[in-house]
C-alpha cells in the first residue's frame, strides 16, 4: 500500500477528466475560431512541476506509510482473511480520498494558471497533449512559469 507514482498518476487522470465535460462545448467554439486558438499542455508535466509537488510528495508518503501501518495493526488482530482483506481494502480507500484532498489545492492552482495563460494568450480551448495528435499551441511551460510565480 506504498505511496506509488501510478496513485498519483491516476488522480492526475481524474483532474484531466474533470476538464473533459466542459471541453467538447468548447471544442465547437475553437474549431470556427481557428486552430491558433486551441491550446495543449502536458498535465502531467505541470503537476509535477507544481512549486509545492516535492512537500506534497512526502506529505502523502507519510500518509501512505500511516495507513499501511493502521492496516496492518487492524489486520494483525483479525483471525477471518476476509475480515483482513475488508480492512485492507477500507485503509487503502481512506489513503485515496485524503490524497485527493491533499492533491486538490495543487490541481486548483494548475487549473487556475492554465486560465491564466490561455486568457494572456486569447486561447479558447486548452487540451491535454496526449490527447492531440497535430495541433494546438503548446502552453505547458508558459503554465509552470506562471505557477512557479505564485510560489
Amino acid at each position: 500500500m506504498v505511496f506509488s507514482k501510478k496513485v498519483l498518476l491516476l488522480m492526475m487522470a481524474a483532474f484531466v477528466l474533470a476538464f473533459a465535460g466542459s471541453a467538447f462545448a468548447a471544442v465547437k467554439q475553437a474549431a470556427k475560431a481557428g486552430s491558433d486558438s486551441v491550446g495543449v499542455i502536458d498535465i502531467d508535466e505541470v503537476t509535477m512541476s507544481h512549486p509545492k509537488m516535492k512537500d506534497i510528495r512526502q506529505q502523502m508518503s507519510k500518509l501512505a506509510q500511516q495507513k499501511e501501518n493502521e492496516a496492518k495493526t487492524a489486520a494483525d488482530r483479525e483471525k477471518d482473511n476476509a475480515k483482513k482483506a475488508q480492512i485492507m481494502q477500507a485503509k487503502r480507500m481512506e489513503l485515496v480520498q485524503e490524497q485527493q484532498k491533499i492533491m486538490e489545492p495543487i490541481f486548483k492552482d494548475c487549473q487556475q494558471a492554465v486560465r491564466e495563460v490561455a486568457a494572456k494568450k486569447k486561447l479558447t480551448l486548452v487540451l491535454n497533449k496526449a490527447f492531440v495528435l497535430i495541433g494546438g499551441i503548446d502552453i505547458t511551460q508558459d503554465v509552470i512559469q506562471q505557477l512557479a510565480k505564485k510560489k
